[in-house]
């Protein structure tokens, strides 16, 4: 389904399994690994700097919120910030032990965010998340889209 996705999380072990049920399932080709927003930010850094072909950038984040060094926030914050512009075909799925409905307000800022589920990542989970954004376009929203979903959250 997707060429590349990255995992960031700090729990080595989770980092372990998700890889390969991602690869066994077949929900991507390939999975970066990143243990928290700082090392996935460099791993952006390296595709600025090395990157020929989009194929070589993760389509899709799955994103762990609490993470030592620098957690799933402050990653949004800087990706939003500097590098969405650049890579805008990224989009993330955010992973956490408790779904905190301030967390589910606090997202909605993100218009990359597509989705927001329970670790760990499982078959059941990955296959969902297959049929869910099968026929999706993974194209940046347009300014106009973003304008409406401000316009929403005002409202």
């Amino acid at each position: 389904m997707f060429r590349k996705v990255m995992v960031v999380n700090d729990d080595e072990i989770s980092l372990f399994v998700s890889s390969k049920m991602i690869i066994k399932t077949t929900f991507a080709a390939d999975v970066i690994t990143a243990g928290n927003g700082l090392k996935a930010l460099q791993v952006f850094d390296q595709l600025l700097l090395n990157s020929r072909t989009s194929s070589e950038v993760p389509e899709l984040v799955f994103l762990d919120l609490h993470m030592p060094v620098m957690d799933g926030w402050e990653f949004l914050e800087v990706f939003s910030e500097k590098y969405a512009y650049i890579f805008p075909s990224v989009r993330f799925v955010i992973l956490s032990s408790s779904i905190d409905p301030d967390d589910v307000i606090k997202l909605n800022r993100f218009p990359t965010v597509l989705d927001l589920i329970r670790q760990p990542i499982s078959f059941e989970i990955l296959n969902e998340l297959k049929l869910k954004y099968k026929k999706m376009d993974f194209s940046f929203p347009t300014v106009s889209h973003q304008q409406n979903i401000i316009k929403q959250m005002i409202a």
